[in-house]
């Protein structure tokens, strides 16, 4: 049986990336191209997605700037004789069980605050500059999709 790499990074806005991947069992024998296609289904985007509710390594920075956001970046999955790896690996899940929590993700909806703290901070003072220069403009920031 082989198992299935799932390859993804952090990449933030000056276009520094930090990589990561998990290698999950396939006991349902999909192939590469159902699990992709599904996964990109379920992604913002068809590529994006908040590590931490799907239960993978978050791959940020380890010092926090203005050019860091929630987001990762899925790049691909490919079928792998490489033995797991999970962050969780007490759930013993494999590939259709991480499928299952990006279907849960997408219908909850990705959500931007469950990362670690510090970005947390460092997105709402970044929202809160956003919402003065707006104010100083005479736009209406109650109605602004980027000051939610």
């Amino acid at each position: 049986m082989t198992n299935v790499r799932f390859v993804y990074m952090y990449r933030d806005a000056s276009n520094y990336k930090q990589h990561g991947e998990v290698i999950l069992p396939n006991e349902t024998l999909l192939t590469v191209e159902e699990v992709d296609t599904q996964i990109r289904s379920l992604l913002s985007d068809g590529l994006f997605f908040i590590a931490r509710q799907v239960q993978v390594e978050e791959r940020f920075f380890a010092v926090v700037s203005e050019d860091d956001h929630p987001w990762h970046e899925y790049v691909s999955v490919e079928a792998t004789t490489d033995p797991t790896f999970d962050p969780v690996p007490e759930q013993q899940r494999d590939i259709t069980n991480f499928l299952k929590e990006l279907e849960q993700a997408h219908r909850s909806g990705w959500d931007e605050k469950q990362v670690r703290e510090d970005l947390i901070h460092q997105i709402e003072k970044e929202r809160q500059e956003l919402k003065r220069w707006l104010t100083s403009r005479g736009e209406d920031v109650d109605n602004h999709p980027s000051c939610g």
